[in-house]
């Protein structure tokens, strides 16, 4: 433990619960459970039973075999979630790079990504979800939308991936990103993999705070057949579930769409039903102003990952003209939604569509939460009573005051990695700054190595 860190003294047999005194405790949701956000910062003790916050106020008792945490002053605030990610990504840094050029978006995806999603093997899908999840856990993230994909590997695939983000301690909300690339048999052993996951998520004991969820992957609409949108849109039917998809990520989706024949890419999709509450689109870079407002009309969420963008080259995105479902993520580059948030507030005052205000930022960061909320059915954000107990812990190092009216400058211009002490998902805590990495670097590396040789690039 850090010398900067809250005191403890744990019980020897916890038999209640957790009581963290004397935090300051930043709460995005602080009303009634089904309330909007109004974010405060309070001065106060939390309690913890199980996998919930059970109390909150200043001075509360002790109980017999409660672990007791001093905070000292430290901030606490609910755990980040990535509304878009790719863990399957995870070992791809420091990755080769083709022998020939790429001079589009479309190179990219046919020399890098596509060639990574076939080499992945059993292994590496485990462990790349268990090396993500643990550089999740490090920047404060708790809950990942996954959007998993592994050509070689496909069947099972999402439980490896589950696997390895629960001996993290993590959430996740998990599919499968079905494409026609590998043709109709591949296409339809994916299928299977997302129908089959959603069953078991539905055949789950129901107890306590759900640990994951599931939704209906698929790539981009310019990789999938008509029929394939059908299949996909009765996947959805069947299990009550919305569709996780990259959309319009940048010119590629619409221009493949016009030379085959097909409409535009969300109309595509609007056409088989596949635009519905709880379906996520994201990038949303190449979205005309009625695209936009359709998203809007239809209840889905759009999710914006600015960094991947620049990244890609593949364009702006109109993030002042998002939906009110919006949210951020981070497409596979990290799960430091801090760095995120930092990009979208930074690029958007650089110019080009004009300043992305304040407001703006606030709104794409709590629409995380209020996606966490709608698809896990949980409070996610809010650490009032009955809210699921997912927090991080700051050092007990702060430059400058942190209030109400200032939270957001603290996550633009304050809070990094670095300043977490502790991670608590469930109410356990699952990273302490400092504890040793759960899997053997060498073993990652030697992972990595295998899968860059096998897309030719070693």
């Amino acid at each position: 433990m850090s010398s900067q860190g809250p005191s403890q003294s744990k019980a020897k047999d916890r038999v209640n619960g957790l009581l963290l005194k004397n935090g300051t405790v930043l709460d995005y949701y602080p009303s009634e459970l089904d309330a909007g956000p109004d974010p405060v910062v309070e001065c106060c003790d939390l309690r913890i039973e199980g996998d919930r916050v059970v109390e909150r106020g200043k001075d509360l008792a002790e109980q017999p075999g409660d672990e007791i945490i001093d905070l000292a002053g430290a901030t606490l605030m609910p755990g980040n979630v990535n509304a878009h990610g790719h863990l399957y990504a995870s070992l791809a840094a420091g990755m080769p790079q083709p022998a020939v050029p790429l001079e589009s978006f479309s190179d990219i995806l046919t020399e890098i990504w596509w060639p990574l999603d076939r080499a992945l093997d059993a292994e590496a899908v485990y462990l790349s979800a268990l090396a993500g999840a643990w550089d999740a856990i490090r920047s404060g993230t708790t809950l990942i939308f996954d959007h998993h994909a592994s050509l070689a590997c496909v069947g099972g695939s999402l439980d490896l991936v589950e696997k390895g983000i629960s001996e993290i301690g993590l959430r996740g909300c998990l599919c499968y990103e079905s494409t026609d690339r590998g043709g109709k048999g591949q296409r339809d052993i994916a299928l299977e993999e997302n129908e089959r996951y959603l069953q078991k998520i539905s055949d789950a004991p129901k107890s306590g705070v759900a640990r994951f969820r599931g939704l209906v992957g698929a790539h981009a609409s310019f990789t999938l057949e008509e029929r394939t949108l059908e299949l996909l849109s009765e996947i959805c039917s069947r299990n009550n579930a919305g569709l996780h998809i990259h959309l319009a990520e940048g010119t590629t989706d619409r221009e493949v769409s016009q030379d085959r024949g097909w409409k535009d890419p969300l109309d595509r999709l609007v056409e088989f039903g596949l635009v519905r509450p709880g379906s996520i689109f994201a990038h949303g870079v190449d979205l005309s102003p009625i695209d936009l407002q359709t998203l809007e009309d239809k209840g889905a969420w759009l999710i914006h990952c600015g960094r991947s963008n620049m990244n890609n080259g593949v364009g702006r995105a109109p993030v002042d003209r998002f939906p009110a479902n919006c949210g951020i993520g981070t497409d596979g580059l990290d799960d430091n939604m801090w760095g995120e948030l930092r990009t979208t507030y930074f690029r958007g005052r650089e110019g080009g569509r004009g300043p992305l205000s304040f407001p703006a930022a606030e709104r794409f960061w709590l629409g995380n939460f209020r996606l966490a909320r709608e698809t896990f059915g949980e409070p996610f954000g809010s650490l009032r009573p009955g809210a699921p107990a997912d927090f991080m812990i700051l050092e007990n190092f702060q430059k400058t005051p942190l209030t109400a009216d200032n939270w957001l400058g603290h996550l633009l211009f304050d809070f990094h990695p670095w300043d977490i002490h502790a991670v608590y998902v469930d109410g356990q805590r699952r990273y302490s700054n400092g504890d040793k990495a759960p899997v053997d670097a060498l073993k990652l590396q030697e992972t990595a190595a295998r899968i860059w040789i096998t897309m030719g690039l070693k």
